[in-house]
């Protein structure tokens, strides 16, 4: 009896504080609205009936909810053991830029599966060798890794941007972009479904990574890293080992994402894309407890948030950062519902 109490306060604490996260921040961004001049009933309309209410808004939110839960797979990996990756977004594009500009060189001589295995090979390769130089840095000189991975962050942002202006510009003197693949050598659509399979994979990613943090004698060694640090030395765990691995993973998710992108809804890399999904993936990752199986449903209500975002700044003339400040709002509330549950201890 005293196992089953415990577990489902846990289970009721998982719940409650992202819940609480996402009430108050909808309140909060509703006075903020209210104290600039618009009008937070109408807003909010706006916002849930054309992301969630049309087949638009859902597809849409499918399709963007695909990068989000790869990304939050490599994010959950790095955030368990105790290290930080903030430069998602350079990792990404990385991925991205590779799998654009190996595309069309293989599309014609390799078989159509092995043509997407070997272009998402690359993209996890290209964004865990992104990551490479933080990741040694903190595992070998314990140099700050939130600076480096945000700093390489910028790097990134520019060397795509050279390679799809020069090198990878199939169409010099145009506007940038490397070669638009058909749509026959792009991801093909989930059945009865405008959604590519990407999505299937994103979903996929997390459950594995959801059991090999729980499961597995690598993800012990990871969580127990990032939980005491010192113990886990004290008990022989190899702490440069851990860091370095749970970098390159979470770095190679972030090239997955890139090259699920290109593949299955740009076509090509465009010159200064830069979807910057981990300021998504990160606060989703933290509100859901690093769970995959929470993420999932919070990476659709983040998408749900981004395109109903777009969709609510035609129709009711709201500034699209308006989403980004929402989800700012929940990560802080979210702050506080861990303070006032370890006050209260209810959970």
């Amino acid at each position: 009896m005293n196992l089953i109490r415990i577990g489902s306060k846990q289970a009721a604490g998982v719940v409650i504080g992202p819940v609480f996260a996402i009430l108050a921040a909808l309140v909060a961004g509703g006075i903020i609205l209210l104290i600039i001049g618009f009008n937070p009933l109408k807003t909010y309309y706006e916002l849930f009936s054309l992301g969630a209410g049309t087949y638009l808004g859902i597809t849409e939110s499918l399709k963007r909810m695909a990068p989000l839960l790869i990304m939050s797979a490599g994010l959950i990996i790095v955030f368990k053991a105790g290290v930080w990756n903030i430069g998602g977004n350079g990792q990404f594009l990385i991925g991205a830029v590779l799998a654009a500009g190996i595309a069309p060189l293989i599309m014609d001589k390799l078989p159509i599966f092995f043509y997407f295995v070997v272009l998402g090979l690359l993209g996890f390769i290209g964004g865990a060798s992104w990551v490479c130089i933080p990741a040694i840095l903190k595992a070998k000189y314990e140099i700050n890794e939130i600076i480096v991975t945000m700093m390489m962050d910028f790097i990134a942002v520019n060397f795509t941007s050279y390679l799809v202006r020069y090198p990878l510009n199939a169409q010099p003197g145009l506007f940038p972009q490397t070669a638009v693949l058909p749509i026959e050598k792009r991801l093909p659509n989930i059945s009865l479904t405008e959604v590519h399979i990407g999505l299937i994979v994103g979903l996929v990613m997390v459950v594995l990574v959801h059991y090999f943090i729980k499961r597995t004698a690598l993800g012990y060694e990871f969580r127990f890293a990032g939980e005491n640090k010192k113990a886990a030395i004290y008990a022989g765990i190899n702490i440069k080992k851990v860091i370095v691995l749970a970098m390159l993973l979470s770095g190679g998710f972030a090239g997955l994402a890139g090259a699920n992108d290109v593949l299955g809804i740009k076509g090509s890399f465009q010159a200064e894309w830069n979807p910057q999904y981990a300021f998504s993936a990160i606060p989703l990752v933290f509100l859901a407890r690093f769970n995959g199986f929470a993420v999932i449903p919070l990476a659709y209500f983040f998408s749900f948030l981004s395109i109903g975002g777009e969709f609510m700044s035609r129709a009711a003339n709201v500034p699209v950062f308006f989403v980004q400040v929402a989800e700012a709002l929940m990560l802080i509330f979210f702050g506080v519902s861990e303070y006032l549950k370890k006050r209260s201890k209810l959970f």
